[in-house]
């Protein structure tokens, strides 16, 4: 049975992500660290927030808003036990920042001098956006490229690419893709009902996380060591071709 510390930390991530995903990141994350959810103390999960769950986090959320959300976390779990200081350095900075104020007369006479040629401009209306990777997946190239793309990450088993209704495309690495097919038929009906995006299921060993694009659907295997965050956030990313990719920010995951 989980302590209070994980249970804390992991309800109140579950409002940044779902509670799937949140407990998945979290458990991902005690285990690089060596940690348990039964027997973690609140010293040791400042280093997971500031750590590891950072990186799992920031791969799910804009990065500012995934610090945000754990600098609050370990705020609150300092106030709880002040044993347990946080480990996000660089806080002091933000409130000294807050703290400084200047007269709009004094900053106007002690300003230097300074032309147009000394200022960097960066105008996010103008910066390119990053590329996101596109597939053909009605092809046999597309869906191998989609395959081969997925399969690189670390901790990934397999790859499989079939239809909605649970007939399989192609399928790389996979002993059982068959069975999976039938999962992910299953799993289509929840992405029409509940409108989701993304998915994870727990298989026992094994996570998979889904994603319809368009007329196909997208499976990911992966193993117990692998950031499922980081996985989840990459499938969110992918685009088929002639049409965008789902949302970014809130990454939902479900049991099946």
């Amino acid at each position: 049975m989980t302590n209070s510390v994980y249970t804390m930390i992991a309800r109140a991530l579950s409002l940044s992500v779902s509670e799937r995903a949140a407990d998945t990141m979290l458990r991902s994350a005690l285990r690089e660290r060596g940690l348990s959810p039964e027997t973690v103390t609140a010293q040791e999960m400042q280093g997971v927030l500031s750590g590891p769950l950072m990186d799992r986090l920031g791969a799910a959320l804009p990065h500012a808003r995934a610090r945000t959300e754990l600098l609050s976390l370990s705020r609150r779990l300092e106030r709880e036990d002040p044993k347990a200081p946080t480990l996000f350095t660089d806080v002091g900075a933000f409130a000294t920042w807050d703290d400084v104020s200047m007269s709009p007369a004094s900053a106007l006479h002690d300003a230097p001098e300074l032309g147009a040629d000394d200022f960097e401009f960066d105008d996010p209306d103008f910066s390119a956006a990053p590329q996101r990777p596109t597939f053909e997946l009605g092809t046999a190239g597309g869906q191998e490229a989609l395959i081969q793309h997925l399969g690189k990450f670390q901790g990934v088993q397999g790859v499989l690419v079939s239809r909605p209704n649970g007939e399989l495309l192609r399928a790389r690495a996979l002993r059982d893709a068959r069975a999976l097919s039938s999962v992910m038929a299953a799993a289509s009906l929840v992405f029409r009902r509940r409108g989701l995006h993304l998915m994870s299921a727990d298989l026992g060993g094994q996570t998979v996380c889904m994603r319809p694009m368009g007329e196909y659907c997208v499976a990911v295997v992966a193993g117990p060591q692998v950031n499922i965050g980081r996985l989840l956030s990459e499938l969110q990313g992918l685009e088929l071709q002639g049409q965008p990719g789902p949302p970014r920010g809130h990454i939902q995951g479900e049991s099946a």
